[in-house]
């Protein structure tokens, strides 16, 4: 998302979900700066987040309503509040805060997102089709299932307040590119997901203050065609990445670090699935490297949400059900939330 490592937007080429890659460079963001030609030493890269996910348990339910009010949610794995992408810390200072709980079973991967904004922006058509999102308030996550970070085949969803879903498949780290207004990635592939979405507030009216929102979603491992094992096995681990958004930039789980935009699968977490009791599959088990102290991304204690205040449901991928919020022709907002360079 958005964060100056020293202040309020993105240092270069640190945050955002696209920039412009140099010439010849295959969609590759400028290596960084840490080893200069003729050295023969590299930086130590800062270590990426990890959670352990644990599968549902035999008999447990999820419900996508958009409340997160089921035992299974209160007892899920949780990235604990997001950070400043610039500079890996909370900071409050930030328009919109958020944290994502995670489940799993055999059919499905289960994302919830709660979202704190006290703006709430839609104002796309209710059946646009893989509207630009992250112009306006979104929730993102970023998915490479082969677990190594080279950018290689990974995913990108995204699901905003009006509960509309952007969701692309990509070759290569930002590619293939369409132009400055896309198309971003193979745009023609579906998640297949369906998800819901609460609102505590009123979205694209600015006269009262808001508080935020619930997305849950659940995404069928069938969709992730180009992963070599779906769904994937007690012991196995991916890479991912969680942002929530507002004008092309925001905070996120596992920070990026002036490293890229939020496309940069190295800076991705380590997400490792994980049977009912804890328990992997076998010691040769595809594992995660250990993370330094302090950056393991920890489950926090369960805290109960909000109130909500209205909501809609989506199923498939299909426009969203009966009761969603109206969009309106609110403007984008202004420009102190968003990436530099910009996400697109």
């Amino acid at each position: 998302m958005v964060a100056a490592v020293a202040g309020a937007s993105c240092s270069r080429g640190g945050g955002g979900e696209q920039e412009t890659a140099p010439a010849g460079a295959a969609g590759r963001a400028p290596a960084s700066s840490g080893a200069g030609a003729g050295q023969g030493q590299r930086r130590q890269p800062a270590a990426v987040k990890e959670l352990s996910v644990r599968k549902l348990a035999p008999g447990a339910a999820v419900a996508i309503d958009g409340r997160l009010d089921e035992p299974a949610w209160q007892a899920a794995a949780r990235t604990g509040p997001f950070v400043n992408v610039g500079t890996g810390r909370e900071d409050l200072s930030l328009p919109t805060q958020g944290e994502a709980r995670l489940l799993w079973d055999d059919a499905f991967l289960y994302v919830g997102f709660d979202v704190s904004d006290g703006t709430i922006t839609g104002g796309f058509p209710q059946d646009a089709r893989d509207p630009h999102l992250w112009e306006r308030d979104t929730v993102e996550v970023m998915i490479d299932p082969d677990g190594d970070g080279d950018n290689k085949d990974y995913y990108e969803i995204q699901i905003g307040p009006q509960n509309l879903v952007f969701d692309s498949q990509f070759d290569d780290y930002n590619a293939p590119r369409g132009g400055a207004n896309g198309p971003f990635g193979h745009q023609a592939w579906s998640a297949g997901l369906a998800s819901a979405v609460v609102l505590r507030g009123t979205i694209d009216d600015d006269s009262d203050e808001d508080r935020g929102y619930v997305v849950e979603a659940k995404i069928p491992w069938r969709s992730f065609a180009k992963a070599k094992a779906a769904p994937p096995s007690p012991g196995d681990a991916w890479r991912m990445n969680f942002y929530a958004m507002q004008n092309n930039g925001g905070v996120a789980w596992s920070p990026i670090l002036g490293e890229g935009n939020f496309h940069r699968a190295r800076r991705f977490g380590r997400v490792r699935f994980v049977g009912p009791g804890g328990e992997i599959s076998a010691p040769g088990a595809s594992a995660a490297a250990p993370a330094a102290a302090g950056d393991a991304g920890a489950a926090a204690p369960p805290a109960p949400l909000a109130a909500p205040d209205g909501g809609a449901a989506r199923d498939g991928g299909a426009g969203a059900s009966p009761g969603a919020a109206a969009p309106s022709a609110s403007a984008v907002r202004g420009p102190g939330f968003r990436a530099d360079p910009p996400d697109r």
